[in-house]
C-alpha cells in the first residue's frame, strides 16, 4: 500500500512539474529592437550599443538555458529583423560589448539557426 502511494506521488509531481518553455518571440523582439540602428550600422564600429539595447540583449541572453533556447533565439532575431539590412556580425558584437551572460551568435537571414548553437 505504501509503495503505491509514493508511485502516485512521484506520478503527479512528475505530471505537475511545468515544461520548460523557449524563450518567446515577444520578449527577443522587445530586447533586440532598441540595438537596431546599432546592428544596421549606424554607429561607428568604435561606438557602443546604448543601455537600452544592452538592457535588452541582456534580457534576451538570461533566457537562454540551453541549445534547443539558442536555437529559438536565432530564430526569432531572424524574424524580428527579417525586412531590414543590417550587419549579422554587430549582433555578437553588440552582446559582448553589453557583458551578456551568454554571447548572442550572428544571425543572419541565411543563418542555419540549428548550427547557431
Amino acid at each position: 500500500m505504501a509503495r503505491l502511494f509514493y508511485a502516485m506521488i512521484i506520478l503527479l509531481l512528475v505530471i505537475a512539474t511545468p515544461a520548460i518553455a523557449e524563450p518567446s518571440c515577444k520578449t527577443v523582439a522587445k530586447g533586440i529592437v532598441p540595438c537596431v540602428s546599432y546592428i544596421r550600422g549606424k554607429h561607428h564600429k568604435s561606438d557602443k550599443p546604448s543601455n537600452m539595447c544592452c538592457k535588452g540583449l541582456n534580457d534576451i541572453a538570461k533566457e537562454v538555458k540551453n541549445g534547443k533556447d539558442r536555437v529559438a533565439v536565432c530564430k526569432c532575431i531572424k524574424m524580428a529583423l527579417s525586412r531590414i539590412h543590417y550587419d549579422p556580425t554587430r549582433i555578437t558584437l553588440a552582446s559582448q560589448q553589453c557583458h551578456t551572460p551568454s554571447s548572442l551568435p550572428s544571425v543572419g537571414q541565411h543563418t542555419n539557426c540549428a548550427r547557431a548553437i
